[in-house]
């Protein structure tokens, strides 16, 4: 019975995103945070991002062509950036139609309208091609921007990306942008089941912040610090400067920088840190008093 009920509620909960993505935010974040969210007077991270979310970034086609990780390289390339692009190796709309004896040894499938839609492939001898079929099938015929409300994934066009393969256990550095100033530097394993690990700022100075959703916290003491930091903050800066917010995620290899995504609502708005104060610091970092 639990099971049902449960199911009932996403139910209508990805019904309320659809008829009224606001009311239903502001609903979803009474729940996660036992306060009402202030639309006019917005204070926390959180409370901008949402606010963005069902506004500026609602209906903006270059928020949109940036979300889609099929068509973000075109981004890249208007800022002089597609050198970081990893290589797209295929694409199809289909996973019924993937060439797998085509592809190389190692490489990433990714579907393009939501995260998470990842398998990680590093020995396709290994890989469980029927399996991974039935995952992309699935993911594609979810409609992410539902989970959240996330109504800048709404428009982005579903299809199957294949991209090259960069490493096992790669790190994720992922800048938090505020007006197109990178400040927050959020670590994370980039394979595997994810691990959020800890948080720095762009001088390299380990922040006392955690986030208390997520689990995997290293000693912050071994995490490496980028060879390339000043070039990932240079990159960041440029990739965020026409969004008030957005997350920049790059890898540092011993060669080069490399692209990830950009993100524009990380953790669908609802990100939980302790101490609590500090979602309310970084929002003071954000000004979208032109977009109240």
């Amino acid at each position: 019975m639990s099971g049902i009920i449960d199911a009932l509620r996403r139910c209508k909960h990805r019904l309320m995103c659809v008829i009224a993505p606001k009311a239903e935010t502001a609903s979803y974040y009474r729940t996660m945070f036992g306060k009402e969210l202030d639309f006019k007077n917005p204070k926390s991270l959180n409370e901008k991002i949402q606010i963005l979310k069902l506004g500026e970034y609602c209906d903006n086609e270059k928020v949109t062509i940036c979300v889609d990780k099929y068509r973000s390289g075109s981004y890249l390339k208007e800022k002089g950036l597609e050198d970081i692009e990893p290589k797209m190796l295929a694409d199809y709309e289909r996973a019924r139609d993937i060439d797998w004896d085509a592809l190389p040894d190692s490489f990433v499938v990714k579907c393009n309208h939501g995260c998470g839609y990842n398998i990680i492939c590093n020995d396709k001898s290994k890989l469980d091609i029927k399996d991974a079929v039935k995952k992309l099938d699935k993911w594609m015929k979810s409609d992410y921007w539902k989970e959240y409300c996330e109504v800048q994934y709404k428009k982005v066009k579903k299809r199957i990306t294949v991209e090259e393969f960069l490493g096992d256990d790669i790190e994720n550095y992922r800048f938090f942008c505020f007006n197109g100033v990178p400040k927050v530097i959020h670590v994370s394993t980039a394979v595997g089941d994810e691990k959020f690990i800890d948080f720095f700022d762009t001088n390299w100075q380990h922040m006392d912040v955690h986030r208390t959703d997520r689990g995997g916290r290293k000693d912050w003491q071994n995490i490496r610090k980028p060879a390339h930091l000043s070039q990932m903050i240079e990159i960041a800066a440029k990739l965020s400067e026409d969004f008030p917010f957005v997350r920049v995620d790059l890898y540092d290899l011993p060669d080069k920088v490399y692209f990830s995504e950009l993100t524009f609502v990380p953790s669908g708005g609802f990100i939980h840190l302790e101490p609590e104060s500090a979602i309310e610091e970084w929002g003071s970092w954000l000004d979208i008093s032109r977009y109240l």
